[in-house]
């Protein structure tokens, strides 16, 4: 198990009953259910940012696909699955 360490902030009261009736709801701690949403957040915003890291990077480097084809890639892919269905 991970050595855990406090965290103090701020919500809404809103906030911070909602959390504690989904706590209550799940049988778990309001700090349980906080943690496993707070770590979910944080993963997908940072595979998010990875992403928008590396496009940012491809069009620095030039490596781009016009719209158009963008589209008529995208159409073709479409066009190829409504044929197997």
């Amino acid at each position: 198990m991970a050595k855990s360490a406090t965290l103090t902030l701020r919500v809404s009261q809103e906030l911070k009953d909602k959390l504690g009736r989904y706590a209550e709801q799940t049988q778990r701690s309001p700090s349980a259910v906080a943690e496993r949403g707070l770590e979910a957040f944080l993963d997908r915003e940072m595979e998010m940012q990875i992403a928008i890291d590396a496009a940012l990077d491809d069009f620095e480097h030039g490596r781009v696909v016009a719209h158009e084809e963008a589209m008529r890639q995208i159409q073709a892919t479409i066009d190829k699955h409504r044929k197997t269905v």
